[in-house]
């Protein structure tokens, strides 16, 4: 696999659709052989990346061994995440609005009216509040990575790990997605469970 194409591919598409910027979020992929970090550049325009730009950072040292610009701040948060869940390769951290709303509310998102959320076991749970660029905006996350792949940050974004950059991405769009037209219906009139949810979701887990 060609990481640097994976994470530039990625980078692109996540900036079309709004979930990260030049200021906000970063993309990452592990090679667990060398454990090396293949993580979207400080503060550049994903969508003009190339692959000589990407950072590869060596997780055993934490020091930058390639990449023609500074790697993101963020790297900490991809390593304690990869730590959390060593089934996973790929990491997404973004501000995609309709999460990182909630997660400026510090509240965890419970969705029981559609059948997307069962990918999350009917919630995204919320850890409370790390500075950026630190340690500290990992604090709580390896428990709430124990049994999901999506977790917001608290007053800050959202995180999602998955096998690899596709899976990831897949499945923070229907996230996100789910959780705006949750938010719409809400302002519409009153969403309805899925009748006997409880049921469905341990089936759906089974």
């Amino acid at each position: 696999m060609n990481y640097k194409e994976e994470v530039v591919k990625f980078s692109h598409i996540l900036e079309n659709k709004g979930y990260v910027n030049a200021m906000e979020g970063n993309i990452s992929i592990v090679d667990r052989n060398k454990n090396e970090l293949y993580i979207t550049p400080s503060g550049k325009r994903k969508l003009f990346l190339d692959e000589d730009m990407i950072s590869v950072i060596d997780l055993d040292s934490e020091e930058q061994i390639g990449g023609s610009f500074k790697a993101s701040s963020e790297y900490r948060l991809h390593k304690a995440a990869l730590f959390a869940r060593p089934d996973c390769n790929a990491v997404i951290h973004c501000h995609c609005t309709y999460l990182t709303a909630y997660a400026l509310q510090c509240e965890s998102v419970k969705i029981d009216c559609c059948t997307a959320f069962l990918a999350v076991k009917g919630e995204i749970p919320c850890i409370p509040f790390g500075m950026p660029g630190t340690t500290e905006i990992a604090n709580g996350l390896e428990n709430a990575l124990k049994d999901k792949n999506v977790c917001l940050l608290g007053n800050h974004g959202v995180i999602c790990v998955a096998k690899d950059l596709e899976d990831c991405s897949k499945l923070i769009e229907a996230m996100e997605e789910t959780t705006k037209t949750f938010v719409i219906a809400n302002q519409i009139g009153k969403t309805k469970s899925i009748p006997n949810y409880d049921e469905v979701l341990s089936r759906f887990g089974s």
